[in-house]
């Protein structure tokens, strides 16, 4: 344990080590900041008081200087997946006192950088980051300068906690299924492979057919750029090819839309003719006829739970004493929804 010399003044680093909590628990005590317990306070203050500390008073100024404002950088806020994440990560944010501060980056890095920057100016208490381009190495570099806490949303951040679908336990199960009705040629649509989302389904993808034995075309698998809208374009090379697939793995927020133009442009039908699938349960899929097969998972839950953490952070302090902040993933389940867009190939013996 920290002493401190005879006649110096006791520092705020003096006062943590003895009451055995971090220096930023201190400093959010001495500034009343929110999501401090009773027994937090009174502990802190017994030590305040036994050592007599007092602290500087332009320090205090300058620490106290809490805007209650939490900056949220999303690529597309008009994907409605990560819309739902948003609205409940807002509604705990707000319960507790907090502001969303909204920064849509559209997956270029600069807007990413630049958002950090803005986020340092503003002096924001805490940052939610949703997926996004995990080769961006500029924007690491920034987030690394960045003295506050993080958690991330279906993205890897080194050092950052982040809040995770099984996408990859997701691929795996919806592929399988397609399989086990007999489907060998399965095409995969899915979002670019820096995407942390996207490696994982696509892992998914390739464990199942390895699992089954099955050799993987790689032209049935056609990464999405940011976007292209190639999706049509895509699907309309796949139908036309001398082997086209007997199945299709789609995202299911704008992806989606553009592989039924296609399929119908084709004159193709599902599941008479195709077995669709998308990822992420969307009003189109719901609502299309037939009713699209969708893996989905719990966006409330990612959303909420992410902001949790962020709160915890916030009130506890990047580093508890002697303890470095556990910054392992969380993962939720997906759940796959059966409907009526899959089927058994056509031509398969019975």
């Amino acid at each position: 344990m920290a002493r401190t010399q005879p006649n110096a003044r006791p520092t705020i680093r003096d006062v943590a080590a003895q009451a055995g909590v971090s220096v930023s628990s201190v400093s959010r005590v001495l500034n009343g900041g929110p999501h401090t317990s009773p027994e937090l306070h009174g502990k802190i203050m017994r030590v305040v008081n036994r050592l007599g500390f007092e602290p500087h008073p332009a320090a205090q100024a300058l620490r106290s200087r809490a805007t209650n404002t939490i900056g949220c950088m999303v690529s597309d806020i008009s994907n409605p997946l990560y819309s739902e994440m948003v609205n409940a990560a807002e509604d705990e944010l707000q319960r507790a006192g907090y502001v969303l501060m909204l920064g849509t980056t559209r997956h270029a890095e600069a807007r990413e950088t630049a958002f950090v920057s803005a986020v340092r100016r503003r002096r924001m208490d805490g940052l939610l980051l949703f997926a996004g381009d995990n080769t961006h190495k500029d924007f690491t570099a920034a987030l690394a300068t960045l003295d506050l806490p993080c958690v991330g949303i279906d993205r890897e951040v080194p050092g950052v906690p982040s809040v995770r679908a099984d996408h990859r336990g997701g691929g795996l199960e919806v592929t399988r299924h397609l399989i086990g009705l007999g489907h060998r040629r399965i095409a995969l649509l899915t979002g670019p492979a820096s995407l942390l989302p996207s490696t994982e389904r696509l892992a998914g993808y390739r464990q199942a057919h390895f699992d089954a034995g099955l050799e993987i075309d790689l032209d049935l698998v056609r990464p999405q750029v940011h976007g292209s809208g190639i999706a049509f374009s895509d699907v309309c090379q796949l139908l036309q090819s001398p082997a086209p697939p007997t199945a299709i793995i789609t995202l299911g927020t704008h992806m989606l839309a553009s592989v039924l133009d296609a399929l119908a442009s084709h004159g193709v039908r599902y599941p008479d003719d195709i077995s669709l699938v998308c990822v992420g349960d969307t009003d189109l899929a719901r609502h299309a006829t037939p009713a699209i097969s969708s893996l989905t998972w719990d966006l409330s839950e990612i959303g909420r739970i992410a902001a949790k953490i962020l709160l915890d952070r916030m009130r506890d302090g990047d580093e508890v004493q002697d303890t470095p902040p556990d910054t392992r993933p969380v993962y939720l389940p997906t759940r796959f929804i059966l409907r009526h867009s899959c089927a058994e190939p056509k031509g398969r013996p019975k």
